[in-house]
C-alpha cells in the first residue's frame, strides 16, 4: 500500500510500508510526524512498470526520523517523486496538498515556523544525500577501475599465453584497441600488479572524466544546520522572499545531486554485472580461461592472482553496500570466494605464494590474540567498570549494520568510545614504557588501532600480527612509528608538535601564566614533565592527524575495523621506503623542497653571520588508521626556523602515495614560506612565493597579460578549491611537477612563471625546457641570475677561507647555486 494522488490528511502508516514510490507525480507535500522512513533511490532512469521491482533493486541511502518536510523540492522541479520512501517503523504522517510553489507558499502561510521546518527539512535532506553520495564514490571508483583493469588485462592475457575462449561481455571488445595502444607504446603488463587493480587504471586513457558537484552549495546547507533553531527561525520567519529563495537554491541542488547519485547507482549495478552477476561475466571467463589453461603453470597463477584479488575486492563492496546501503542483498558475498577456491581445486595449486617476514606464517588465530580488548584494557589497570562499559559500547559498535552511519545514536557511540580510546592509549603507551615491555597486542594497538579481533577479518588479524614487529631498512628520511615517535618525546629527544590553535607545549604554558594558573616558579617541572609532554602530543597532534589522515570527518572512528579496511593490509601499509620514493620521486623535479634561506654563524671561523641555503628534512610520523590522506602539521618546529617540519601519515592506505605527498609538499612549499616571511608573507613590494602567487590570484581579473579563457579557468579553480589560496597554489603546484616540468603544457604564463621562479627545476631539465618558447626567456633568467649568484659566492668563500678549507655549510650553499 502507499500514499494515493491527492491525497490529504493525516495518514498512519504500517512498518515496513511503502509510503511513496520513485517516479511516481508528486501531488502533496509529506510531513513526518513520528516514526522513520528509509529513503531508496533506484538505478533506473526511466520508471519501471513493476513499482516493487524498482523499490526491491533500489538503495538505502540514508534513513529520515521525525518532523521533516519532503517532496518539497520534487514539487518545484520535475513533478515527480526523487526518491521512494519505505516506512522503517510504525509512521504518523500528513499530506498537505500543493503541486506548485504556490501551494508550498499557502503551507508556509499556514504556520509561522513552517518556513523554517522547510527549509530545514530541505538542508537536512541535502545533507544526508551528500553524505551517501560520498560514501559511494570510492566504491564506485573500486568497481569502476576493477572492471577496466580486468577488461584490459584479458586481452593482455590472451596476447601472452593464447585460448579460445571469446565471452560475449559488453564492451570487452572495445578495449583490445586500449590494451594494443598501450603495449604499443612500451608499457609492460607482467608481471601483474594485483594491488592496483582497484586503485589505479592501467591505462591512463580508459578513465573517465568525473562529473565536478557544488562542494560549496552542499557545504552551505550542512552548515545552516549548525545554526541554532531559534536563530534559524528568526531569519526565515522574517521574510517570505529569503526563505523561497533557499527552496529553490536547495531544490537545485537536490536535482543535481539525485542525479550524480542515480548516475553512480547505475555504474555500480552495470559493473556488478559485468564483474559478477551477469550469466557470462569477467569473473565467470577468467575462472573458465584459468581451468582451460591449467597445464600452463605461468598462466594459471597469473589468472589465479588476478582472481584471487579481484574476488577480494568484489566481496569487500559489495559487503559495504549491503551494510551501508541495503541493497545487492540478492548476492551472498562468500559465493564469490567459493568460485575462486573452486579455480584453485581445478587447476591443483597446492600453495600460492604469499608476502611473509617470516615472524608468523599460520593461518589461525594467534593465542595472543584472542580476547584482545579484554588484555589491552587488563594490561593498563583499567577498574571493572570501565572495563565493562568500554566492552558494552564496543559490542553495541561491533552490531552496528552501518558503522558509519549519520544518526544521532551512531554518532553519539563513536563519540564516546574515541573519547575513551585516547585515554586508554596513553594510559598503554605510559604503562608499556614505564616497564619496557611491548606485547604485541599493545604494539598493534599503539600502531595500528587495533583493539578487538572480533571487529576485524581472521586474515586481517594476522596480517596485523606479521606486520607490528616488522623491521624496515633505514631512508634518508627520519620516520618513525606512533611509538616511536612517542618514545622521542618521552626520552626528551623530541619536543612535542603544536595544537589545533598552533600553540605548542611553551605556548600552552605561557598561555596559563597569563591567566595566573602557573608561575614561573612551575617552569622548570612543567619543562620536565615528560609524562605530561606525551599526554600533550597524544591529545593534540595524535588525536586530530589521526581523524585528518582517516580523511572522512562524519564517518571517523579511532579503533581499526574491517568496514574501513578496503585493501588487503600487508599491501596497504605505508612504510618508510614507499614514503621516501615518492618524495625523491619529487624531489628530482623540484630539488629545492626542502631548502631554506637561514643566517649561518660560526664563532670557531670567525663567520659573524651569513645567509646560506640550507636543507633540513622533516620528521615523518606514522599514525594508527586505515586513511586516504597526508598531513602537512608544522612547517617548523617551534620559534626557530631552522627546523624540521612534520607530515604525518597514515598507517595503511588505498590512495596513491605519490598523489598523497605531492599534495602535501604543495602545502608544505606555500606554509614554509609564509612561515620565513612572516607578516609580509602577501606584501607583493617583499618578493616571494606567497607574495607573488596571492597577487596573481588577487588581481587575474585585471591582469592584461591573461586571456578571458585563463580567466575563466582561473575562476573555476578558485571556486573549485573554495577561495582558499593555499590549496589554489597546490592544485598548480600539482600540475607543475606532473605536467609543466616535462614540457606538457597547461599553466599560464603568469602562475608558470611564478613556479618556474620559486619551485625551479634542476639544471638538466631546465636545459630541456629551454627549447620551448614559453621556457626559453625563463630559462635565460634563472640561469644567469644563478650564475652570477654562483661566481659571487665562489669570489667571497675564496677571501674567506684563503687559509683553510671552505666550512661544510657554506660549500653546500654554493653548490645549491652552482650544481642545481
Amino acid at each position: 500500500m502507499a500514499i494515493k494522488s491527492d491525497y490529504a490528511g493525516q495518514y498512519l502508516s504500517g512498518q515496513n510500508e511503502m509510503i511513496i514510490y520513485e517516479g511516481d507525480r508528486v501531488s502533496s507535500v509529506i510531513l513526518m510526524l513520528q516514526g522513520k522512513l528509509d529513503v531508496l533511490l533506484s538505478p533506473f532512469d526511466t520508471v519501471q512498470n513493476d513499482k516493487n521491482y524498482t523499490a526491491d533493486n533500489s538503495c538505502r541511502l540514508f534513513t529520515l526520523e521525525q518532523n521533516t518536510f519532503l517532496s518539497v523540492n520534487d514539487i518545484l522541479k520535475s513533478g515527480k517523486n526523487s526518491f521512494s520512501l519505505r516506512s522503517q517503523q510504525s509512521c504518523n504522517l500528513y499530506c498537505f496538498p500543493a503541486s506548485s510553489a504556490n501551494g508550498i507558499r499557502d503551507i508556509m502561510n499556514t504556520q509561522k515556523d513552517y518556513s523554517t521546518y522547510i527549509v530545514s527539512s530541505l538542508a537536512t535532506l541535502i545533507d544526508l544525500s551528500y553524505d551517501s553520495y560520498q560514501k559511494l564514490l570510492p566504491i564506485c571508483r573500486s568497481l569502476d577501475i576493477l572492471v577496466k583493469n580486468l577488461s584490459i588485462y584479458y586481452w593482455a592475457i590472451k596476447d601472452k599465453y593464447y585460448f579460445k575462449y571469446s565471452p560475449e561481455i559488453e564492451n570487452l571488445e572495445d578495449y583490445k584497441n586500449v590494451y594494443q595502444e598501450a603495449r604499443d607504446n612500451g608499457m609492460r603488463f607482467f608481471p601483474v600488479d594485483t594491488d592496483s587493480l582497484s586503485n589505479k587504471y592501467i591505462c591512463e586513457n580508459c578513465g573517465e572524466t568525473e562529473n565536478e558537484i557544488d562542494d560549496a552549495g552542499f557545504e552551505y546547507f550542512s552548515k545552516l544546520l549548525n545554526v541554532p533553531l531559534d536563530q534559524r527561525k528568526g531569519f526565515f520567519n522574517s521574510e517570505n522572499y529569503i526563505c523561497e529563495y533557499h527552496i529553490n537554491k536547495g531544490s537545485d541542488l537536490m536535482e543535481s545531486l539525485v542525479g550524480e547519485i542515480k548516475s553512480k547507482l547505475s555504474q555500480l549495478y552495470n559493473n556488478i554485472s559485468c564483474l559478477y552477476t551477469a550469466p557470462v561475466n569477467l569473473m565467470s571467463s577468467y575462472a573458465k580461461i584459468a581451468v582451460d589453461s591449467k597445464d600452463d603453470k605461468e598462466a594459471v597463477l597469473t589468472l589465479y592472482s588476478i582472481m584471487e584479488q579481484s574476488a577480494a575486492i568484489i566481496a569487500n563492496c559489495i559487503g559495504r553496500l549491503q551494510n551501508e546501503f541495503d541493497c545487492f542483498n540478492s548476492i551472498n558475498v562468500s559465493n564469490i570466494s567459493e568460485l575462486v577456491n573452486t579455480v584453485k581445486a581445478k587447476v591443483s595449486i597446492s600453495s600460492i605464494p604469499q608476502n611473509s617476514d617470516g615472524t608468523y606464517s599460520g593461518n589461525e588465530l594467534p593465542k595472543e590474540l584472542e580476547n584482545s580488548l579484554e588484555k589491552i584494557l587488563t594490561i593498563c589497570g583499567f577498574p571493572l567498570d570501565f572495563k565493562d562499559s568500554f566492552n558494552k559500547r564496543l559490542c553495541h559498535f561491533r552490531a552496528l549494520k552501518d558503522k558509519s552511519s549519520s544518526d544521532s545514536e551512531a554518532r553519539e557511540l563513536r563519540s564516546s568510545l574515541t573519547a575513551d580510546f585516547f585515554t586508554v592509549y596513553e594510559t598503554a603507551f605510559k604503562k608499556a614504557q614505564e616497564s619496557g615491555q611491548y606485547p604485541k597486542v599493545i604494539s598493534m594497538f599503539l600502531n595500528f588501532g587495533y583493539m578487538d579481533e572480533r571487529l576485524v577479518t581472521k586474515e586481517q588479524a594476522i596480517a596485523l600480527y606479521r606486520l607490528c614487529d616488522k623491521e624496515y631498512p633505514k631512508t634518508q628520511f627520519t620516520i618513525y612509528s606512533s611509538v616511536k615517535w612517542l618514545q622521542e618525546i618521552y626520552n626528551n629527544r623530541k619536543e612535542p608538535s603544536i595544537n589545533d590553535f598552533g600553540q605548542d607545549y611553551y605556548d600552552v604554558f605561557r598561555d596559563m601564566k597569563k591567566r595566573k594558573i602557573v608561575t614561573d616558579l612551575d617552569r622548570p617541572a612543567y619543562e620536565k614533565d615528560f609524562n605530561a609532554k606525551v599526554s600533550f602530543e597524544i591529545n593534540n597532534m595524535l588525536k586530530t592527524n589521526q581523524k585528518v589522515c582517516h580523511g572522512h570527518m562524519s564517518s571517523y572512528f579511532p579503533i581499526l575495523h574491517k568496514d574501513i579496511i578496503t585493501r588487503d593490509l600487508e599491501k596497504s601499509v605505508v612504510t618508510p621506503l614507499k614514503i621516501t620514493d615518492a618524495i625523491m620521486n619529487i624531489l628530482e623535479t623540484d630539488f629545492s623542497v626542502f631548502y631554506r634561506e637561514i643566517w649561518y654563524k660560526n664563532e670557531q671561523k670567525n663567520i659573524e653571520k651569513e645567509p646560506i641555503m640550507k636543507e633540513i628534512l622533516p620528521d615523518i610520523i606514522i599514525v594508527p588508521t586505515f586513511g586516504s590522506r597526508a598531513s602537512m602539521w608544522q612547517e617548523i618546529t617551534g620559534r626557530s626556523r631552522n627546523t624540521p617540519g612534520r607530515f604525518i601519515f597514515p598507517a595503511f592506505t588505498d590512495e596513491n602515495i605519490y598523489d598523497m605527498v605531492l599534495k602535501l609538499i604543495g602545502t608544505f612549499r606555500w606554509e614554509l614560506c609564509r612561515t620565513m616571511m612572516g607578516v609580509a608573507w602577501n606584501d607583493i613590494t617583499e618578493k616571494s612565493l606567497t607574495s607573488e602567487y596571492t597577487d596573481y590570484i588577487q588581481f587575474y581579473k585585471k591582469n592584461h597579460d591573461l586571456s578571458e579563457e585563463a580567466k575563466e579557468k582561473i575562476k573555476v579553480q578558485i571556486q573549485k578549491n573554495r577561495n582558499m589560496m593555499k590549496d589554489i597554489f597546490t592544485s598548480d603546484y600539482d600540475v607543475w611537477i606532473n605536467y609543466e616540468s616535462k614540457g606538457i603544457l597547461r599553466l599560464n604564463k603568469i602562475a608558470r612563471s611564478i613556479l618556474f621562479r620559486y619551485c625551479p627545476l634542476p639544471k638538466e631539465q631546465r636545459a630541456n625546457l629551454a627549447k620551448q618558447p614559453a621556457f626559453t626567456d625563463l630559462c635565460i633568467q634563472m640561469n644567469t641570475t644563478r650564475a652570477k649568484m654562483a661566481k659571487s659566492l665562489t669570489n667571497k668563500y675564496a677571501k674567506l677561507f684563503k687559509n683553510g678549507p671552505i666550512d661544510e655549510d657554506m660549500e653546500a650553499n654554493l653548490i645549491f647555486y652552482r650544481d642545481f
